[in-house]
């Protein structure tokens, strides 16, 4: 086991990215075609390479420049635009993933009959867009996963590693946000459920917060419905979003009927290892609290 607390921090600091599935081999279309989905989004957008056509072999990476999404770097004192990058295509191992990780595809109801048909993958990520407002780098990403899906209708589905989350194509293409700036924790969220044997005890928490920057969710609890507890923790986990690492330890915030619950940094229950913001629900809560 990782000895470093921060080490699902760290694995995933540098980049963030997701992976398109496909059942077929890929077909990949062709650059201009690329720039005018991407330009419906983005604005102006050109390939960054000088070549007029993609790659006949789609393993090759390609990046495309986002003329109208700006990072400025007061060091160089200019500003440089962000790209968007897509690689592969490879054969996608589907038996990659343990049951651990399995049991928490809930945006996957048949996950071995879905996982089975997941054969061929690519990557698709970010580049060079750290200094954008955290919003507007992740509302690009939730577009970018959109326009993927546009550019491949064969592609059937999204896998996010930093989430651990698998979306099915219809699942994504119907965003379950009703606002359009929330649509990246479709994908970047996942909300998970787990039973402690033996007891009566149930463990939520919430993975893909950690990767962007924000503390994941943890509520550790008993007596509570458990559909109550995930729309909570989905609320709360958009607040986080949309605001930012604003709840410190001690601060309370509103509970499913309006109590005042505490808020405190504490170490995962649940891998990966790392440090969440553990929601303590006063009279439902389980554990030695």
């Amino acid at each position: 086991m990782e000895n470093n607390k921060n080490a699902f921090v760290d694995k995933w600091s540098s980049v963030y990215f997701f992976i398109p599935l496909f059942e077929k081999p890929i077909v990949m279309p062709t650059a201009e075609e690329f720039c005018s989905k991407l330009s419906e989004k983005f604005g102006r957008v050109t390939e960054l390479s000088e070549e007029q056509k993609m790659p006949e072999d789609p393993a090759g990476l390609k990046s495309f420049v986002l003329w109208d999404h700006l990072v400025h770097y007061s060091k160089e004192n200019q500003d440089l635009p962000s790209q968007l990058m897509i690689y592969g295509a490879d054969e996608f191992d589907s038996k990659q993933f343990d049951e651990y990780v399995k049991a928490q595809f809930w945006a996957c109801p048949d996950k071995d009959g879905f996982l089975e048909k997941c054969r061929y993958s690519m990557m698709a990520s970010n580049m060079l867009a750290a200094g954008l407002p955290a919003m507007e780098q992740y509302s690009i990403l939730a577009s970018y996963a959109d326009a993927i899906l546009e550019l491949f209708p064969e592609c059937i589905g999204i896998y996010w590693p930093h989430s651990q989350n698998l979306v099915p194509r219809e699942t994504y293409l119907k965003p379950s946000w009703n606002r359009e700036e929330l649509h990246f924790l479709d994908g970047g969220l996942n909300v998970r459920f787990f039973t402690i044997s033996g007891t009566d005890e149930l463990l939520f928490d919430t993975l893909g917060l950690t990767p962007i920057g924000l503390p994941d969710l943890q509520f550790h609890c008993r007596n509570l419905e458990p559909n109550e507890v995930v729309i909570f923790l989905r609320n709360l986990a958009a607040y986080l979003f949309e605001y930012g690492d604003i709840i410190e330890d001690g601060n309370t915030v509103e509970g499913i009927h309006h109590e005042k619950w505490v808020c405190r940094r504490e170490d995962a229950m649940a891998a990966p290892m790392r440090v969440v913001l553990d929601v303590n629900p006063g009279e439902y809560a389980a554990g030695n609290r």
